[in-house]
């Protein structure tokens, strides 16, 4: 009977989505750079390459870093298990964390694992790809997987302002939401109670404008009025840039209230969406801002909030002590450990420096794996002769296996340069383009480059000369887009266009959206 409730009004909305599309009441905008009737997907990220599947050697722990927490260490664990392809353990991890949160009082709040993996991007696509035919009718891994093409559709903004993002990444974006929203819209059908599937699938009807975002989010409050990220997505588009007010994000916060959301959760709400500290200009302000609402409720995000305030004014010592009380309380947090070791690398306490940083490193943080890596290769730290923790290759190889940009580019390198400079890799090219395929995917600027000179100047061997220069050139505009000085030299140099021409002012009808949206799940998903 649940069932039948959830999903017969869902199958009534998208009903009566298509007939307003298809009479043309509801005009579904798109810009193609082709005719409506031929149009050909901008995006290449999971073009078919007759590239070697990445190998990693699997190390469950990282050398002379403490043990990690019992959320960090779950999360790792079941990265790990995604990345490594054991879908039947990962999702009974996954269903029993589902389980409990339903069951707890109060907010129901995303899941840390899920959010974790959402930062690695599409680095897992080729995962997700096994995941589905393994377990075909599986919600979470439909739910997951349309997390990651989310996440994979707002990397291609670069975090820019609206004013510098090009039509082509806008087309990108839109492409990887469809995409989405096809494994979102199957989940629907797959579980009784799909709150995590119908708030994203909400989300994603904001991304692509088609004014559909709040009958998704209604329903999902309908499924589980306490489930967070429904409150944090009105909340968001509640704010004056999408046409709301100070009022409107108000009211959501004292509706969210009544459903029996946490306190904690509604003042976090409330200084992201309506005090926004961030943007205060006032010398101090946004400092004076955190230290206030600490003291009237303290919270993990307003902690994080007075820590970065601290950091990026490199109060060095403020940032040190407040770390620590930080980690008092919230051991598992990754970014706590980072600003740790920044600040005590400044202050010049390089073993306690070193300490933190290897424990943001094996929670899977990518700035201070970058940090360690460069001390690795060009000193810091401490690292000297008597250094007794992790070396290059075990940092890649561990960093690699839970999905990091930062690792996978590391063996990527490491396999194209062998044993040059001391280097303790073997060259390997084929892994070496295995591996700047997942960090590129993972959105890292230097592999998106790297992989798209090699594929540009037809150096991968066995790639069609044609395919090899349209994914080469795919993948050189997006570290362009990324502000990769490279990339955009080069294209400029061979008067390319740093974006794909795109032609406005198209759109689709309804029958040519779901032909492209089959076309794209067919041949993105399944690996046509």
């Amino acid at each position: 009977m649940l069932v039948r409730n959830v999903l017969l009004p869902v199958f009534f909305i998208v009903l009566g989505i298509a007939i307003a599309v298809y009479t043309g009441a509801i005009n579904v905008q798109w810009q193609p750079g082709h005719a409506a009737n031929s149009y050909q997907p901008l995006d290449q990220v999971a073009v078919s390459l007759p590239i070697e599947r990445p190998q990693v050697e699997l190390h469950t722990r990282l050398s002379g870093a403490q043990p990690l927490p019992e959320e960090s260490q779950q999360i790792v664990t079941m990265r790990q298990l995604f990345f490594f392809g054991d879908f039947h353990e990962l999702e009974a991890m996954l269903s029993a964390q589902r389980e409990a949160a339903h069951a707890s009082p109060g907010s129901i709040r995303y899941n840390p694992f899920v959010f974790s993996l959402s930062e690695t991007h599409l680095a897992g696509i080729d995962r997700c790809a096994e995941w589905l035919q393994e377990l075909p009718e599986s919600y979470l891994a439909h739910w997951v997987c349309g997390t990651l093409w989310n996440s994979g559709a707002w990397d291609v903004r670069s975090n820019k302002r609206l004013n510098r993002v090009s039509p082509a990444q806008m087309a990108l974006m839109q492409e990887r939401m469809i995409i989405s929203n096809q494994l979102l819209e199957r989940a629907l059908e797959l579980d009784p109670k799909p709150v995590e599937a119908m708030t994203q699938l909400g989300s994603n009807h904001a991304g692509l404008g088609t004014g559909f975002r709040e009958h998704f989010h209604n329903l999902a409050e309908s499924i589980e009025p306490r489930y967070l990220s429904i409150h944090r997505a009105r909340a968001n588009f509640a704010q004056p840039q999408w046409g709301g007010g100070e009022g409107d994000v108000r009211k959501v916060i004292t509706y969210a209230r009544s459903l029996g959301i946490d306190e904690s959760d509604l003042q976090d709400l409330e200084d992201e969406f309506f005090h926004r500290p961030r943007l205060l200009s006032a010398p101090g302000a946004t400092r004076a801002y955190w230290e206030r609402a600490l003291a009237s409720h303290p919270t993990r995000k307003r902690m994080m909030g007075l820590l970065y305030d601290h950091g990026e004014l490199r109060r060095w010592n403020d940032t040190a002590r407040f770390a620590q009380e930080m980690l008092a309380v919230y051991p598992e947090d990754e970014k706590a450990w980072f600003w740790l070791g920044r600040a005590q690398s400044m202050i010049g306490n390089m073993e306690e420096a070193r300490a933190a940083m290897l424990q943001s490193a094996a929670m899977g943080y990518d700035a201070a794996i970058q940090d360690l890596l460069m001390a690795l290769i060009r000193g810091g730290f401490g690292i000297d002769e008597n250094y007794t923790g992790p070396g290059l290759l075990e940092l890649c190889h561990y960093s690699a296996s839970i999905g990091s940009a930062v690792g996978a580019n590391c063996l990527g390198g490491g396999y194209h340069e062998g044993d040059q400079h001391g280097a303790p890799f073997t060259r390997n090219p084929g892994q070496s383009n295995a591996w700047h395929l997942f960090a590129a995917r993972a959105g890292h600027y230097n592999s998106q480059h790297d992989l798209g000179w090699m594929l540009y100047s037809r150096r991968v061997p066995g790639v069609d000369r044609d395919q090899a220069g349209e994914v080469g050139l795919f993948w050189l505009r997006r570290a362009a887009e990324k502000d990769h000085r490279f990339a955009a030299r080069r294209l400029d140099e061979m008067n390319i266009s740093r974006a794909e021409p795109v032609a406005g002012g198209q759109s689709l009808n309804w029958f040519q959206v779901q032909v492209y949206r089959a076309r794209a799940y067919l041949g993105h998903i399944v690996g046509g």
